[in-house]
């Protein structure tokens, strides 16, 4: 995972040329969630998704995930913990509201972006492996996170 995801690290444009398209804001003890459509199956070298932290404007790689729509009968990864996030519409410029179905999905968002895709609610796992975590390697949220992300 390490050596697959090192070119991310401080890197977001370079993940952003990889495919990676911003899917959720700051979300709170978690970070700004890139996500690449293409990567659809289980690999720990392709994450789906790219979790970062900013801090002073610059933008680290914190967390890898992968999400699957029920938990896995066996775990991907030794020890692995799971989360869950809802189903959600979201939107080009990394906004969601939640959403049971994508027909409740409008066109665009409040502020005029364009509709991206919708997910029904999906299991997540989340691996911190580029930021510390106090609750642990697979803790869906990271406390260190929050306090850092302001600009």
């Amino acid at each position: 995972m390490r050596v697959a995801t090192a070119k991310y690290v401080t890197d977001l444009d370079a993940a952003k040329r990889d495919g990676y398209k911003i899917i959720t804001p700051m979300m709170h003890n978690m970070g700004f969630h890139y996500l690449n459509p293409n990567i659809t199956d289980f690999d720990v070298t392709k994450p789906p998704i790219l979790v970062y932290t900013r801090r002073g404007g610059q933008y680290m790689l914190g967390a890898l995930e992968w999400v699957f729509p029920t938990k896995p009968k066996k775990a991907p990864l030794k020890g692995a913990k799971y989360g869950s996030f809802p189903a959600a519409c979201h939107y080009d410029d990394g906004t969601f509201v939640t959403a049971s179905s994508e027909s409740d999905c409008a066109p665009k968002n409040d502020a005029g972006s364009p509709f991206f895709f919708w997910h029904p609610t999906l299991v997540t796992l989340h691996v911190w492996l580029w930021y510390a975590n106090p609750d642990g390697l697979y803790a869906s949220m990271n406390p260190f996170v929050s306090p850092f992300n302001k600009g």
